[in-house]
């Protein structure tokens, strides 16, 4: 298991581009199967004025990047307004095994209180390859007040019993996680700030001392544990913050939280920190607009595009299927492909939400449809068919038009 802890405020090379590629590079393919993501409100990835739902954080980007290397189920814990002094309660909690409401894990916490289950959560940690948090950056706000009304001079704010306080809970928090999954890999990232030079050129760079000050704090905790033989590294987020405050972060709108640029950048500095310089990669064809297929990490050579229609997207059938090792035959009798997959064979009629399985009928939610004409017809069968048939892991990425297809 990998714990990956950040500071924040709130297949084969050629089929795919790599950031900051060094030579002798090692572990950039390891899969990390089992993601859990604790902590505040990056973990959520929150932005302003906009849904829950819809958000779309480095969380999100990592679960998409273990894609490249292997099946990816996530799990996200994201808690708005969270402390280190909260995130230790919580973790008290899920160490006993036992539900909490937000209520009693932290005060003033937005929204309404809801509870948690501690045991659910004990059970994700101790199956997890991946796990990462995001925790400081409240800290560090609530000591310095309102980012809004803040003087040029910091000098006289003491930050001493706020940096010993996180210190402690980080401290508690590692031990916690490292006894529920003792396996652990823990990744620590740095604090950025988000308060731009246009502020005033002392409070710039008293906001920087005092965030290097928590950064300081993850060095050594990396240290501490390194001495024990326990696997800790340090994702370095705050360099590619500073200087480009307004471009990474809502903070022009009052707001300090990561916009799509930053929460891209946050996942960078992370998948560096978990699979090397080469961690970080997306499909050649992004940017271009252009669909590519993923198979088992592979990118699929194919001329046929995959199709969306009606919000669901579509594949050709033949080359997914052989390029997983099944084989597919056409009976022109009845129109069907059939499927021939170790213990299964599954016939697909063209146009229709029923198929068979083993002699057995089953419904589907969209029919397989030909398309093209003559020789170079094609059979387009949805991703979801594939997924529940044939037992296939299907992800669609729509920021990259890439399908993610593994059996």
């Amino acid at each position: 298991m990998m714990i990956l802890l950040l500071l924040g405020s709130g297949s084969g090379g050629a089929a795919s581009t790599v950031y900051g590629a060094a030579a002798g590079d090692t572990g950039h393919q390891q899969a990390y199967e089992h993601m859990v993501f604790l902590g505040d409100s990056l973990t959520a990835g929150y932005e302003p004025d906009v849904e829950y739902s819809e958000y779309d954080g480095f969380t999100t980007r990592l679960a998409e990047q273990e894609l490249f290397r292997g099946r990816s189920q996530a799990v996200n814990n994201g808690i708005l307004g969270l402390t280190s002094e909260g995130l230790n309660n919580y973790m008290n909690a899920i160490t006993a095994g036992r539900s909490i409401s937000t209520a009693n894990i932290q005060t003033g916490l937005p929204g309404s209180s809801r509870t948690l289950d501690g045991a659910q959560t004990a059970r994700d940690i101790r199956s997890a390859d991946l796990i990462t948090i995001t925790i400081g950056g409240n800290d560090f706000l609530n000591a310095l007040g309102s980012l809004t009304a803040l003087p040029q001079d910091l000098s006289s704010i003491d930050l001493t019993p706020i940096t010993q306080g996180y210190r402690t809970h980080i401290t508690s928090i590692v031990d916690q996680l490292t006894t529920l999954n003792p396996k652990a890999v823990i990744v620590i990232a740095d604090q950025y700030q988000p308060v731009p030079m246009l502020a005033g050129a002392g409070l710039y760079r008293d906001l920087n001392k005092a965030a290097a000050s928590f950064s300081q704090i993850v060095e050594e905790t990396a240290d501490h544990y390194k001495q024990q033989g326990i696997d800790v590294r340090v994702a370095h987020v705050a360099a590619a913050f500073q200087g480009q405050e307004l471009a990474m972060t809502h903070i022009s709108e009052g707001d300090i939280h990561p916009n799509a640029a930053g929460y891209e950048s946050m996942a960078v500095a992370f998948s560096k920190a978990i699979w090397g310089d080469r961690g970080y990669m997306t499909p050649a064809t992004s940017g271009t607009g252009e669909s590519v297929i993923y198979t088992n990490g592979s990118q699929l050579k194919t001329a046929d595009q995959p199709i969306v229609r009606n919000g669901r997207t579509y594949v050709v059938l033949r080359d997914v299927t052989a390029a997983l090792g099944a084989q597919v035959s056409w009976s022109a009798s009845n129109r069907s492909a059939v499927i021939s997959s170790e213990d299964k064979q599954i016939t697909i009629p063209l146009n229709s939400k029923k198929i068979q399985i083993n002699s057995k009928q089953v419904s589907t939610d969209a029919a397989a449809f030909m398309n093209g004409t003559g020789s170079k017809s094609k059979v387009y069968v949805p991703l979801s068919l594939l997924a529940d048939s044939l037992g296939y892991e299907v992800h669609y990425v729509n920021r990259w038009k890439a399908v993610f297809i593994r059996n």
